[in-house]
């Protein structure tokens, strides 16, 4: 069993106007944001899984937002904070949700950690043909 990788999902943010921040980030985080796009196909959204893991460090998150299930849409934002003791490469498998909370759509890929700082994803979720 791999240890758990201390991560925060921190915010949605809708592309419709909403406005802030990370909100209390310190010095003592790093911040992934990963920008949401909704490929053609893909059903309706209502929650967002990330499953992330570090490698060097072998651990794992699974992310889940918003909490409440709620439309998403493409342009919606969020972060992920990470305690600048973790760096090196972050694999992410995202995931989008329908509002059975089955996993109809999907991305992968993998970045690298701005120990103290923000890098941005952009991701496209596309529709699973089968299981995701």
């Amino acid at each position: 069993m791999s240890a758990r990788l201390a991560l925060a999902l921190v915010l949605l943010l809708s592309a419709a106007g909403a406005c802030g921040g990370a909100g209390g980030q310190g010095d003592d985080q790093s911040i992934v944001v990963i920008h949401v796009n909704i490929g053609a196909g893909v059903p309706e959204l209502r929650q967002i899984h990330v499953a992330a893991h570090l490698g060097s460090a072998g651990m794992d998150a699974d992310l889940y937002f918003p909490e409440v299930p709620r439309p998403i849409q493409t342009g919606d934002t969020l972060a992920l904070l990470i305690p600048t003791t973790r760096s090196g490469l972050l694999d992410l498998i995202v995931y989008g949700l329908d509002a059975n909370g089955t996993a109809v759509a999907r991305w992968n890929g993998q970045t690298t950690i701005a120990v103290g700082d923000r890098v941005d994803v952009t991701i496209t979720l596309t529709a699973c043909s089968g299981a995701c």
